[in-house]
């Protein structure tokens, strides 16, 4: 293709957004975005339609189209996506049930099982990663004992952006940063390990074929441009990860670069050599999109989620207001948290409204409010839920201190990250200088600089970096707030493990009784 603009677009846990790159410019001309649902059928269970994910992408797409005579001149098309979800598909390429995303946690006996038959050394050693739900093979494994015939249908087990990618170009394909997340995937020597996937009891054949994240995997087929409004024959670009891309769109290219991405849930991403091996599972690991590069990465669970939560149970009065003066909902409630001293008097939130993941990967967490007073107003509740956010991250700084990495300042991004508050809350409370970048969504933003690389327009991914990503503002951490914060941290942490035991017993009496 002779055209000049790129498309990028990232499948999120709640919504799709695509960005149109002009790569004469380095700049952003369009943009799109689109929600997408969640299901929660039982306590534990979180799953999504993979058909919900392309509309998402379609509409994304073409809401970006709209905005100009782009259509003929995009030459190139990355995706990138959540990841832990265990999208099965038939050879036709139809899914066979909805998505477990990385939030179901109904596969806690599938793991001990993995631990039991494989080890967990031996995951570790080739996958650099734990035994949890969170993963792709505990939910494929639950699916094969519960579900036998769905599994007997799978052809290919994929990610979102894998399916969306097949839903382009009609071929079955997998980045590096997916394939991560996979069990059988050796993530140091970049490809399937049958050996690990014939001990855990899923067939080789069902892992699609491995490709870097800047590497063409096809072309736009005629159905996809019908669909979209893409252009026949565009090259379609492997994309990555959700958090590698915007980790890229934000410009982290080299080790010893760290990185915070708020959003449904969020991440600390810290890159390291490939070759190098952290004996720290607590923390997560998965390929960059940039070749040699591994992210040592800690997701959380319930960020934006939490304030998402508090806004659909609590916040009827702020949505109309929103609504009426064009303001941002989530903006106009994070405000009300400055209006009450840091440290909540005392409140402390604990967000994990499903369960949590690291560093405590607990299926059975639930959130809590400790240290409600009469006195504990509406505003108290918001800048808790903020600060218990920050804790959890500050937990993952920790661990990942301890392991030996280094963390000088932290880039920043997603929607959370917009709110000068939240963002002052996180330096004062993990003591780290944020470096705030002056762009849109950085996710679609990596994948279209990717999109260009496979299209011949860019050498590589790092070079246009410098005229694309500039740091706007830098967060400096308050002392004095630190000093109070690292001591409510302490008391944070002891309530949560002191709590442990009821938090088992809790979840058992929602299985034994259906409180919905």
């Amino acid at each position: 293709m002779a055209g000049n603009l790129t498309l990028g677009i990232d499948i999120g846990t709640t919504n799709v957004k695509a960005s149109i790159l002009d790569t004469v410019t380095g700049t952003i001309v369009a943009h799109g975005s689109h929600e997408h649902p969640l299901f929660h059928p039982k306590p534990g269970y979180a799953e999504q339609d993979a058909d919900n994910y392309w509309q998402a992408v379609v509409s994304s797409v073409r809401q970006c189209l709209s905005q100009g005579d782009f259509a003929d001149q995009i030459a190139g098309v990355a995706l990138s996506g959540l990841v832990g979800v265990m999208l099965p598909v038939n050879k036709n390429g139809k899914p066979v049930r909805r998505a477990m995303i990385w939030m179901d946690a109904r596969s806690e006996v599938e793991c001990q099982e993995i631990r039991d038959r494989v080890g967990e050394h031996k995951i570790n050693y080739n996958n650099g990663n734990r035994v949890a739900p969170w993963f792709i093979e505990p939910k494929a494994l639950w699916m094969k004992k519960h579900e036998p015939k769905n599994f007997e249908d799978t052809a290919c087990l994929l990610s979102p952006s894998g399916y969306c990618t097949y839903k382009m170009c009609g071929e079955f394909t997998m980045n590096t940063g997916d394939a991560g997340l996979f069990y059988p995937y050796n993530y140091q020597n970049e490809c399937w390990n049958p050996e690990i996937a014939e001990a855990i009891g899923i067939p080789i054949e069902k892992y699609p074929r491995i490709y870097h994240s800047h590497e063409v995997v096809g072309q736009i087929t005629s159905q996809a441009a019908e669909e979209t409004g893409l252009p026949k024959g565009a090259v379609v670009v492997a994309g990555g990860t959700d958090i590698s891309s915007a980790a890229l769109g934000v410009g982290v290219r080299a080790a010893g670069q760290a990185f915070y991405s708020m959003g449904t849930g969020s991440n600390l991403g810290i890159i390291i050599p490939t070759e190098q091996r952290v004996e720290e599972y607590r923390i997560l690991k998965w390929p960059h999109v940039l070749p040699g590069l591994t992210m040592f990465d800690a997701p959380m669970a319930f960020t934006g989620a939490s304030l998402k939560w508090f806004r659909d149970q609590f916040a009827d009065p702020e949505g109309l207001i929103a609504e009426r003066a064009g303001m941002n909902v989530f903006d106009l409630i994070a405000s009300q948290g400055g209006q009450v001293s840091a440290g909540s008097d005392g409140l402390m939130y604990f967000p994990y409204l499903g369960n949590t993941l690291a560093p405590n990967w607990n299926s059975n967490a639930t959130g809590m409010f400790f240290g409600i007073r009469p006195t504990t107003s509406r505003s108290h509740f918001i800048r808790a839920l903020i600060e218990g956010v920050a804790f959890d991250l500050y937990s993952n700084v920790k661990v990942a201190i301890d392991a030996g990495v280094k963390i000088d300042k932290l880039i920043l991004n997603g929607g959370p990250t917009k709110s000068r508050l939240w963002n002052q809350i996180t330096a004062n409370v993990t003591n780290i200088p944020l470096e705030v970048p002056d762009i849109g969504e950085a996710a679609p933003l990596g994948d279209a600089i990717l999109a260009a690389v496979g299209a011949g327009i860019y050498s590589d991914p790092i070079s246009p970096l410098a005229d694309i990503v500039r740091i706007k503002e830098t967060v400096e951490p308050e002392a004095k707030q630190h000093a109070m914060y690292e001591d409510m941290f302490g008391l944070w942490r002891r309530i949560y493990h002191n709590v442990l035991q009821d938090m088992d017993d809790h979840r058992s009496l929602l299985e034994r009784y259906d409180f919905r």
